[in-house]
């Protein structure tokens, strides 16, 4: 009859099936949200290396960065044709060896800079993609920082004439 309350198991039915709804949908929309292209890129190194390392991008012919991706060929440069973001600035940095991978830790890892914080002394963005920091124990560090300090301007930003002007890579390791 009108006005009369709905017996206890019919109000029960909506809540039920939203709650259903939402179970069923909420790991999707995780997943989605993990999904976004925001996935960081494993870059190894040899166990052996000490000394400046740079990723070059949007290097016309070179391959694209994959999810894990090897410094080979010249010592401590990577080139790849894959676009430079805020992600792959902070590529996560692992030793590769034929025994074991494991993360670089991070007191190993210094003077971190990416084109996308420097620019010319004109004031104009920097012409080629990069990322490049130091790979070695703090005390190394301390004795070649001075080739990427004395660029900054800021704590955010450098000015850097050119990529010659950058730090030479290649293995230092007494």
């Amino acid at each position: 009859p009108p006005g009369a309350a709905a017996p206890p198991s019919m109000k029960t039915v909506p809540r039920t099936v939203w709650s259903w709804k939402l179970a069923l949908l909420f790991p999707v929309l995780l997943a989605s949200i993990g999904c976004r292209g925001d996935k960081r890129v494993r870059v190894y190194v040899p166990e052996t290396y000490y000394g400046w390392v740079r990723i070059e991008y949007g290097v016309v012919g070179a391959p694209k960065l994959s999810e894990a991706s090897f410094i080979q060929g010249q010592p401590g440069l990577m080139q790849t044709s894959s676009e430079l973001d805020r992600a792959s600035a902070n590529n996560e940095i692992y030793y590769g060896t034929t025994m074991e991978v494991r993360p670089v830790a991070s007191d190993m890892i210094h003077g971190r800079v990416s084109s996308l914080n420097v620019v010319k002394p004109d004031g104009s963005p920097f012409e080629k993609q990069f990322t490049t920091f130091f790979l070695g124990p703090s005390e190394l560090y301390e004795k070649h920082k001075k080739e990427i300090e004395q660029f900054r301007k800021n704590k955010d930003e450098y000015i850097i004439p050119g990529l010659e002007e950058l730090p030479r890579v290649g293995n230092i390791r007494p």
